[in-house]
């Protein structure tokens, strides 16, 4: 059985005494012993030591930059665990170790590492002593080992820091148009020793192979490490609450086993709005000959088929299929939490990911700039129902191609892969993340000769072949069958026509893709956040500061002249970051009504779920977990039932969805308002029953009659279950919000207090367009509605400090007063 002795105390650090780069090391005591944390980074240590600034606040990053120029050394001593059996092997493990580092222990050199995504095993059973062990690590700058490695090799496309691809770290510690530049050193994830005996189970795998007249068959594949000329004996069990299924195995030597299982009636994992996410207990115990347990391993698998459908009734097609269900996929983009990735604690991924599947999230697609996850961030998702796609860490360049190069990710890949694919959520492997697309863009030669072509079209899919035949690999994304990867008339695109090359959110509707796998729009994080970590001198739109906390290039620009396009410009602090939070709603809104109501397209993925540090981006959540106002926009457009209103010729359309696997009943009420007294001008109800799995109902209204033909109005439709409940809420006008004249309502609030809960309950004369709760670190569980009169909202108070919350305190954001008090006409 295997034995672990934890080595995640006693660190301490310093730099190291032959760094080459003293002239940019600050006046500060570096080469004495300081207290280190393992897991942990080198910049996470200097800042518990208080040795240096917040990284996060204003334009710290910029003085922090020697940081990942330098060289540094950690170390700790421990004595032979007393649990240990000194007749076995000892083995040093790392199971993250970020970077490039050498490794020592008493002196004598054990190992190398050069890759932070590969776990790490080294024999020290030679060198290890009882008493006083002495571990020492020296780490390499990253980008001082990548400027050497790139020196010798050759530049390399690539956008960002070209040196980044030659070592194989996490491709945003080096900058990104969304996250500060900290190249990282430490070890990232847990140090141990380990024994283990002589019989060990090596790899164990699950396919669920198909599903047909339902009875599943599935498959178990196992490898062992066994000692020649001896006989062993593998117990496979797969249960859940209702089901036990047994199989006994007689192994000997260090062969490759399979076997099947069928399984009837069998409970089906299911995707977040499908149905339930049953999972099955999987466990191995291997015996030796007088029926000792030697080893086991314990999994949780999930019953369920996955196929990516590329064409359908001979036309190109995209589309995500689980358990013979075509699934539209509503997705978002995770890159990793945290510039500093031990600071991601368990209940920050539990938050996150809970979000998401509140938000009716399907999908969470990996992205090949950040890093493989946790294993606990796979083991949410199984939970939750979060299909994952998960790109190879290789993003946005050309990458090398030479011998130790390609041994190294080979490793990479394969133990990711064995790490990863017995977890039900993973849904799709994908090479890279816009390598193809950048090169057909940017170079004259075929992307058969982009450097790295070899790497996601011929070395990938073999390993795949061997390790996980069953599960769908998609080369890179976007990509397709056409000479341009991101061509819509075959396979994922990328739609950054919109924003980022200045085209409003309001051409979506000439888009015709069969999938979306990235598109995006900014706005700045929270205010709490921002506020956190900007000084109060630099709280205004016009601050470098406040620019410097947005990575893109003319990123600020964007944000006011896509705002000019659709809002009030106003400078306010407060106001301001309403505003271009509102608008980054109203454009995923746009965009992904689009796509759902297009039947062309069968899914959209957010660029992106959530951020790295507190920053204008295209995020949904920002860095302190806090959604910003578009979350709960996506989370209404991503529900079953969607409502869309749109005006062709004189008529008004509303077009409902509902892709819910059961029928919908209810109705749906269309409301006219006279824009500048907010008075009701007509009404029309619908008695609705729509059928499930993407059922629709359709019916247009004339409005040559509506407010004497004037345009001076604006529709409300919102759609009601049989019990009154409102599902869903849209609307229309003809003229762009900015010019728009409405009247400013009169909204009371209360504070409800109920089982231990506090609530806000809002009321309002006159119809209120995007109201907005703000009080000082608090939450509300809805942002950016439209509260209608004679209606009463309810919102959920949520922080730390909300039993102190008095409304007094509470600042009420709606765009009419914005709107009246600019003056529009």
């Amino acid at each position: 059985m295997k034995t672990i002795f934890n080595l995640d105390k006693d660190w301490q650090f310093r730099i190291s005494k032959n760094d080459s780069n003293e002239h940019h090391i600050p006046d500060i005591k570096l080469d004495e012993w300081i207290e280190a944390s393992v897991p942990g980074t080198v910049h996470t240590d200097l800042l518990n030591a208080k040795l240096i600034d917040e990284p996060f606040k204003d334009d710290n990053e910029l003085s922090l930059e020697w940081i990942g120029k330098s060289d540094w050394v950690y170390e700790t001593t421990f004595d032979y665990p007393d649990n240990f059996n000194s007749e076995l092997p000892a083995i040093l493990v790392f199971d993250g170790i970020d970077t490039k580092a050498t490794i020592w222990l008493n002196d004598v050199e054990v190992g190398t590492t050069e890759n932070m995504f590969l776990q790490y095993k080294l024999d020290v059973t030679e060198v290890i002593r009882h008493k006083n062990n002495e571990l020492k690590i020296l780490f390499e700058s990253p980008i001082n080992y990548a400027k050497k490695i790139e020196a010798k090799y050759g530049e390399l496309p690539s956008a960002i820091n070209t040196e980044r691809i030659y070592i194989r770290k996490a491709q945003y510690s080096f900058g990104w148009d969304w996250g500060p530049t900290f190249p990282t050193m430490g070890l990232w994830r847990p140090a141990y020793l380990l024994q283990e005996g002589e019989a060990t189970i090596t790899s164990v795998k699950f396919d669920t192979l198909k599903i047909e007249n339902n009875i599943a068959k599935v498959a178990v594949r196992l490898s062992f490490k066994l000692p020649v000329n001896q006989k062993f004996k593998a117990d496979i069990v797969l249960s859940n609450s209702g089901q036990n299924f047994h199989h006994e195995l007689q192994v000997s030597d260090n062969k490759k086993y399979e076997l099947e299982f069928s399984i009837k009636n069998p409970k089906l994992w299911q995707p977040n709005g499908i149905g339930e996410q049953d999972l099955y207990n999987l466990e191995i115990i291997l015996f030796d000959s007088e029926n000792n347990r030697v080893d086991s391993v314990t999994k949780k698998v999930g019953v369920r088929t996955i196929e990516l459908e590329l064409e359908n009734n001979g036309e190109a097609n995209f589309q995500i299929v689980v358990n013979d269900n075509p699934l539209f996929i509503k997705g978002v983009n995770w890159i990793p939490a945290d510039m500093f990735l031990p600071r991601v604690s368990p209940d920050k991924y539990r938050d996150l990911l809970q979000m998401a599947k509140d938000a009716n999230i399907n999908l969470v697609r990996i992205w090949g700039g950040g890093i493989y996850e946790d294993d606990l961030f796979y083991e949410l998702c199984d939970e939750l129902g979060l299909l994952v796609w998960q790109d190879f860490m290789f993003a946005c360049a050309a990458y090398p191609e030479h011998d130790e190069f390609i041994s190294n990710i080979k490793k990479e890949i394969s133990w990711n892969i064995e790490r990863l694919q017995t977890h039900p959520s993973l849904t799709i492997w994908c090479g890279n993340n816009e390598n193809e697309w950048i090169w057909f863009n940017e170079q004259s030669t075929p992307i058969k000769e982009m450097p790295g072509y070899n790497i996601y079209h011929h070395i990938i899919p073999d390993i795949l072949a061997e390790l996980d035949p069953v599960r769908p690999y998609w080369q890179s994304s976007p990509f397709g069958f056409d000479d341009d990867p991101n061509s819509q008339l075959s396979g994922n695109t990328h739609q950054w026509d919109i924003w980022s090359k200045w085209i409003d959110y309001k051409a979506v509707i000439k888009d015709e893709s069969l999938f979306v796998s990235e598109f995006g729009f900014q706005a700045p994080a929270n205010l709490d956040t921002l506020e956190k970590f900007i000084s109060p001198e630099h709280r205004n739109i016009e601050s470098p500061i406040f620019e410097f906390h947005n990575k893109q290039v003319e990123g600020m620009i964007r944000l006011l002249h896509f705002l000019m396009n659709h809002l009030p410009v106003v400078k306010e602090w407060e106001t301001f970051i309403y505003l271009t939070q509102l608008n980054q709603a109203l454009a995923l809104k746009t965009c992904i009504e689009h796509w759902r109501v297009n039947t062309n397209t069968n899914g959209s993925i957010i660029w992106q779920f959530n951020d790295v540090w507190p920053v204008s981006s295209w995020s949904l959540v920002d860095s302190e977990n806090s959604p910003k106002m578009t979350y709960h926009f996506v989370k209404n457009v991503f529900k079953h039932q969607i409502i869309c209103t749109k005006k062709n010729n004189e008529q008004l359309e509303i077009t409902l969805l509902n892709s819910s696997p059961n029928t919908f009943s209810g109705s749906v009420k269309i409301c006219f308002y006279e824009t500048s007294t907010g008075e009701l001008l007509n009404e029309e109800v619908h008695i609705i029953n729509i059928d499930e799995n993407n059922g629709r109902f359709f019916t247009e209204i004339s409005l040559k009659n509506i407010n004497g033909g004037s345009g001076k109005w604006i529709a409300v439709t919102t759609l009601y279950d049989e019990t009154k409940e409102i599902i869903n809420r849209d609307f229309y006008t003809e003229k762009r919000w900015k010019d728009v004249k409405l009247r400013k309502p009169q909204i009371e609030i209360k504070k409800i207090i109920e089982n231990g809960n506090h609530y806000i309950s809002l009321t309002t004369d006159k119809p209120a367009f995007f109201v907005d709760l703000y009080c000082t670190n608090i939450n509300f569980s809805d942002r950016g509605f439209i509260l209608l009169p004679n209606e009463n909202k309810k919102l959920t108070a949520i922080g730390e400090k909300v039993e102190r919350l008095k409304l007094e305190d509470i600042s009420i954001f709606t765009l009419n007063k914005i709107i009246e008090q600019n003056g529009t006409k």
